[in-house]
């Protein structure tokens, strides 16, 4: 009896999948994904002085950049306006602005949108918080992965807290 080298091909294919999932192999190579991944979008806990370094176009105040807000409390937000659940936070942020806009810096960055579109809603709903597109790379440890995120950057560049998803603003104690 001649065995065919489809069985021998699947013979082995199955082989490298018991090796994988039911030997020491599986955890080094969960280690090894791990580490690649957390290289790239690692949760950071300090800005780094690239990661100041952003050209902001202000919609509906003047455009700058993200370091001239270093040395100071920042209030980081990215969000969009296709994004149902970042709509429903504007309110509380508005608030939020409205009370501690004298000692946070509020820089909210619109993500996959159109100017236009943003505009128009910033106008019907009259929010006043400093709105700005991003012109310039943001550092892949930065870019939200859902919608909105939050960072809360002390004086320092510490990221107190990174926020995903939505929080009820009114009362924040930062």
């Amino acid at each position: 009896m001649k065995i065919k080298p489809v069985y021998i091909v699947n013979f082995i294919f199955i082989g490298v999948i018991i090796a994988v999932l039911f030997t020491p192999l599986r955890s080094i190579l969960e280690k090894v994904q791990s580490t690649d991944a957390q290289s790239e979008f690692s949760t950071i806990k300090t800005l780094t002085p690239e990661q100041y370094d952003i050209e902001l176009k202000g919609v509906n105040t003047a455009d700058t950049n993200f370091r001239n807000f270093k040395g100071k409390k920042i209030f980081l937000n990215f969000w969009g306006t296709w994004c149902q659940i970042c709509m429903e936070e504007m309110p509380d942020i508005q608030k939020l602005y409205d009370k501690k806009g004298n000692n946070l810096q509020f820089v909210l960055i619109y993500i996959k949108d159109e100017r236009a579109k943003v505009l128009e809603y910033l106008k019907a709903n009259r929010y006043t918080f400093p709105v700005y597109e991003a012109t310039s790379p943001i550092d892949a440890a930065l870019l939200p992965k859902t919608f909105p995120t939050t960072f809360l950057i002390d004086e320092k560049g510490n990221i107190k807290e990174q926020i995903e998803g939505s929080k009820d603003w009114k009362n924040l104690s930062f």
